[in-house]
C-alpha cells in the first residue's frame, strides 16, 4: 500500500468512525439545519486559527528558551535553525494532522445533519461514493481525475502538458503547508544574525499562519459544504431545469448537455463530484450528435452555469469558459443564476423562479 492509498484509508476511517459516534441528529427543517452547518463550518475555521497559535506559541517558547539558556550562549546560526527547524516541522506535522482530522469529522458531522443515507455514506468503495468526495474535500484534492463516464479529465493535456504537470506536482508536495510554513519561518529567521532577534521574528510570524490556517480551513468548507449539499440538491436542480423530465430531452438539448460537462471536466481537468452526479441522472451519451438551437442552447448554457456555481473553486481556464456561458446568457439572467445557487448551497433556499 502506497502512502496514496495509506492516507485514503485512514482518511476514510476517520469518516467513518464520525459517522457511527457523533452525537448529531438529523435536521427536516432547512433554516435550522443551515443555521447547524454554518455553526460547525465557524468552529472548525475557529479550530484550526487555534491550531495554528498552539503550534507557533511552541515554536516560540523553543526560540525564547534558547534565547535565554545559558547552555545555548555558544549556539551558532546554523545550530539555531537547526533546532527550530527540527520542533517546527514536529508542531507543523502534528498540527495538520489534527486539522484534516478535524475538517473529516465535521464532515461526517455535516453529513447526518443533512441525512444522507447510511447506504450511500458507507459506500467506501466506490471512487464516486460520498466518502471519496468528502475525503477529497477534506484533505484538500480538488476531485477524482480518472477516466469515468468515458470522459478523461486530462483528454486537453497533451504530452508536454503531462510531464509539466507531473513536475509541478512534485512542486506542490514541496510546497505543503508543512514546508510551506518552515521555509517562511527559515527566510525570516535566516534574515536576522541575532539569536535573541530571531526568538521573536518567530512570535511576530504567528499572525499570518493564523491566518493561513483560517483560510485553508474556511475554503474546505465551502467546498465541503458544496460537495454535501450538491448530492441532495443536483437531482432537484436537473428536475427545475428540465421539468419534462431527463428522458424526454430533445436530441439537440441531450447532445449540449453531454458537450458542456465534458468540456467542464477537461478544462477543469477533474471531475467534481456534483457533475459525477449530473453524468449519473443525465445516462448515456446518444451516438449521433445533434447541433441545438439557439433555445436549447440557452438552456442548457444556464443548466451548466449553474453546475460550475456548485462546483467549488475555478482554475483560470474554467474562469475562460464560464466567460462564455455568461456573455451567452447576458448578465442579468447570468447574476439571478449565482443568486440562485448560492441561496440553495449556503442558505438551503429552493429553487422557485421557472427556467424553461
Amino acid at each position: 500500500m502506497n502512502l496514496k492509498d495509506t492516507l485514503q484509508f485512514w482518511a476514510i476511517g476517520q469518516f467513518m468512525s464520525t459517522i457511527v459516534t457523533s452525537p448529531e441528529q438529523p435536521i427536516a427543517n432547512r433554516k435550522e439545519a443551515d443555521k447547524r452547518l454554518d455553526l460547525l463550518g465557524r468552529l472548525a475555521v475557529f479550530r484550526a486559527g487555534l491550531s495554528g497559535l498552539l503550534s507557533g506559541l511552541i515554536v516560540v517558547s523553543v526560540a525564547l528558551f534558547l534565547k535565554d539558556w545559558e547552555g545555548a550562549a555558544g549556539l551558532s546560526g546554523w545550530g539555531f535553525i537547526a533546532i527550530i527547524t527540527v520542533v517546527s516541522s514536529l508542531t507543523t506535522a502534528l498540527e495538520l494532522v489534527f486539522l484534516y482530522r478535524d475538517s473529516l469529522s465535521t464532515a461526517a458531522r455535516m453529513a447526518k445533519i443533512l441525512n444522507i443515507p447510511d447506504e450511500e455514506l458507507f459506500q467506501a468503495e466506490l471512487e464516486n461514493s460520498i466518502p471519496h468526495w468528502l475525503v477529497h474535500a477534506a484533505l484538500g484534492a480538488p476531485g477524482f481525475q480518472g477516466t469515468m463516464f468515458g470522459i478523461d479529465p486530462l483528454a486537453k493535456i497533451g504530452k508536454v502538458g503531462m510531464i509539466l504537470r507531473k513536475i509541478l506536482k512534485k512542486l506542490r508536495i514541496i510546497a505543503s503547508a508543512t514546508v510551506f510554513k518552515m521555509i517562511l519561518r527559515r527566510m525570516w529567521v535566516r534574515l536576522l544574525g541575532r539569536v535573541a532577534l530571531r526568538a521573536y521574528v518567530e512570535l511576530i510570524s504567528l499572525p499570518v499562519f493564523i491566518l493561513l490556517n483560517m483560510f485553508g480551513m474556511n475554503t474546505m468548507m465551502n467546498d465541503m459544504r458544496s460537495r454535501l449539499v450538491g448530492h441532495e440538491f443536483t437531482p432537484k436542480l436537473v428536475n427545475h431545469a428540465f421539468p419534462e423530465g431527463l428522458d424526454d430531452l430533445e436530441p439537440g438539448l441531450r447532445s449540449a448537455l453531454h458537450s458542456g460537462i465534458k468540456e467542464q471536466i477537461t478544462t477543469a481537468r477533474f471531475i467534481h463530484p456534483n457533475q459525477i452526479r449530473v453524468l449519473e441522472l443525465l445516462g448515456a451519451k446518444d451516438e449521433e450528435l445533434v447541433a441545438p438551437d439557439d433555445g436549447q442552447k440557452r438552456r442548457a448554457n444556464r443548466f451548466l452555469l449553474a453546475v460550475f456555481s456548485m462546483s467549488g473553486k475555478n482554475s483560470s481556464r474554467c474562469k475562460k469558459l464560464i466567460r462564455r456561458i455568461e456573455l451567452e446568457l447576458g448578465t442579468n439572467e447570468v447574476e439571478l443564476v449565482h443568486q440562485e445557487i448560492e441561496d440553495a448551497i449556503y442558505d438551503l433556499t429552493p429553487l422557485k423562479r421557472a427556467w424553461t
